[in-house]
């Protein structure tokens, strides 16, 4: 079906503003191509309209009911048409395709005259209804992306570490993350039935805040693996996003064991110790020293440039005395996304990583470098 048909439909300004929202985020402010700064609209059927946003690597399609004179498809600017719908009254937009790509915009007594790109010069987009999706629970993977995502390297030479690693387990899914100073996993059961994955896979960053966008305010979303994509849908929308290929690091060997030191510590006290220590840690790297003696954790900084700070929280341990150095940053990363009132602080030495964990959650484990302080 070409551009030769001159699309004619009409549409509720909400339902179209509710869907550019959820697709805006998809297309990058650069791109390479011209085209991939449009949407595509679609017919769908005979009152569904299809709008697609993309950047090749990952796209947003949402249904919408409209109405048809004629069917078609065409692409406009999601800047233009994105803007124009945000300022529009609450009432139906009437959409007429004119030659040359031209397409009229009517709402109220408001008209507008907007260029658009050929459609035909839109990228192919997977079907999104012949997926093998299997039902999710979707506060728990929004809780495991939640658990994770905030330790993805960022470091483009480090292509691999730019995603979350997910593996199946023996009852459920575990998902890692690493950028080489911290590793954060987390194991839960998400799916209604045992999951397919002869083997890990690693979902980018950028999949990862739009899967967690679709999985707001929903109980359970359908998702599918096949040839190197992970698929999603949860009711009128639809994410397509291209994993990473590449082999996940043994992060198993970085897991610390024997650490025979222990500490049972309030969520919050630790998280603003933290905060206002590291005030005073150097800008760059964040180091405090954590001091562990009977009955107190301190928290402590130092910059030459600056002063020094500490503070202290009572706790209940009566092991021996024992410091380590950490990055504060690495340590509030994890508690700002931690539901539990108690955590559990592990250590063996100041040479070995630390590791966190809910007092009742003992799903999630944090893993962090120790730094030279």
């Amino acid at each position: 079906m070409g551009d030769n048909f001159q699309m004619k439909f009409s549409i509720e300004r909400d339902v179209l503003y509710n869907a550019l929202q959820k697709i805006q985020s998809v297309i990058e402010k650069r791109h390479t191509m011209e085209i991939l700064g449009n949407v595509l609209f679609e017919t769908q059927g005979s009152d569904v309209l299809s709008i697609t946003g993309t950047d090749l690597e990952i796209g947003v399609q949402v249904h919408g009911k409209a109405q048809f004179q004629t069917p078609g498809r065409m692409t406009l600017s999601i800047k233009h048409i994105l803007d124009i719908t945000k300022e529009l009254p609450q009432q139906m937009m009437y959409f007429h395709q004119k030659p040359n790509h031209w397409v009229e915009i009517t709402c109220a007594k408001a008209r507008f005259n907007v260029v658009g790109l050929s459609a035909d010069q839109y990228p192919a987009i997977p079907d999104f209804n012949q997926k093998p999706y299997q039902n999710a629970n979707a506060e728990r993977l929004a809780q495991m992306i939640d658990s994770t995502v905030f330790a993805v390297s960022t470091d483009p030479t480090r292509y691999h570490l730019n995603g979350t690693y997910l593996e199946a387990t023996e009852n459920g899914i575990r998902m890692t993350a690493t950028d080489g100073h911290r590793l954060s996993f987390v194991d839960d059961e998400v799916f209604s039935k045992a999951i397919e994955l002869k083997r890990g896979i690693v979902i980018p960053r950028k999949g990862l805040a739009e899967l967690r966008k679709l999985l707001q305010g929903t109980k359970s979303v359908g998702i599918a693996f096949e040839k190197g994509y992970l698929y999603a849908q949860s009711e009128s929308t639809f994410l397509f996003v291209r994993l990473i290929e590449a082999d996940y690091p043994d992060y198993r060997q970085v897991i610390p064991t024997g650490l025979d030191k222990a500490v049972k510590i309030k969520r919050e006290d630790l998280q603003g110790a933290l905060k206002r220590v590291s005030l005073m840690a150097h800008e760059k790297s964040k180091g405090v020293k954590i001091t562990i003696q009977e009955g107190i954790l301190a928290v402590s900084s130092s910059n030459p440039e600056m002063g020094e700070a500490r503070d202290e929280i009572a706790i209940p341990y009566s092991g021996e005395t024992f410091e380590i150095g950490f990055n504060a940053k690495y340590i509030l990363d994890c508690l700002e996304v931690m539901t539990d009132t108690n955590i559990e602080l592990k250590f063996k030495d100041k040479s070995k990583p630390g590791m966190l964990q809910g007092f009742d959650h003992r799903n999630h484990t944090y893993v962090i470098m120790p730094m030279r302080i």
